[in-house]
């Protein structure tokens, strides 16, 4: 085989590797926007079904079980759809810097067409290399910190109604163990997302 025919190949090659690693960034959105909208759409479900029956049963005990028995699920569904848009967000890291490297490589053909090969994604973890965009602040705008932070709210509520229900507590304590409960979650979220997000920074030297 020629140097040539050689070359050729690996063009192929990596063209149709190129190509595979666009359609995986595509699967991992499509994925994340798909969990999301399953875990609103059951958090609204949830949240009418809970009006209805305080109308019905004027907050009888029949809302009160009724709540203590489905925000837990819906709670639980939050916590899993968090954990996998964080793991999306993190394929799709990946498969942004190997499509990097691809275009490294394309640029490294023919220094004097070098810039048609410019970076113009957002590959770095959420970082431009520009410089826009800090890390720190970006990671609240992942489909990931949006589920944490409205689960929060959910386990702050289910928690405020729990005390409310088995201790009598009036409103205004209820409403701030509500609040502080939700803050302490969504702190615990966006903290393992932070870790996350620094270990898969040290793994690939971002």
């Amino acid at each position: 085989m020629t140097d040539t025919e050689r070359t050729g190949l690996l063009m192929q090659a990596l063209g149709s590797q190129y190509g595979m690693l666009q359609s995986a960034r595509g699967a991992t959105i499509a994925e994340s926007s798909s969990r999301s909208s399953l875990y609103l759409t059951s958090l609204t479900g949830s949240v009418v079904g809970l009006s209805f029956v305080a109308q019905a049963s004027k907050f009888g005990d029949t809302f009160f079980v009724f709540a203590l028995a489905i925000l837990p699920v819906v709670f639980f569904l939050g916590a899993v759809t968090y954990y996998r848009t964080l793991q999306t967000g993190v394929e799709d890291v990946i498969y942004g810097l190997a499509m990097d490297r691809i275009r490294k490589f394309y640029s490294e053909i023919d220094l004097s067409h070098a810039q048609l090969f410019d970076e113009t994604s957002v590959d770095r973890v959420g970082m431009q290399r520009m410089g826009l965009w800090t890390l720190r602040w970006q990671q609240f705008l992942s489909a990931a910190a949006t589920v944490a932070i409205i689960n929060s709210v959910v386990g702050g509520v289910f928690i405020a109604i729990f005390i409310g229900y088995f201790f009598a507590a009036p409103a205004p304590v209820l409403l701030g163990i509500g609040f502080l409960a939700a803050v302490l979650i969504s702190l615990a979220f966006l903290r393992h997302q932070w870790s996350t997000w620094m270990q898969v920074a040290r793994r690939f030297q971002i």
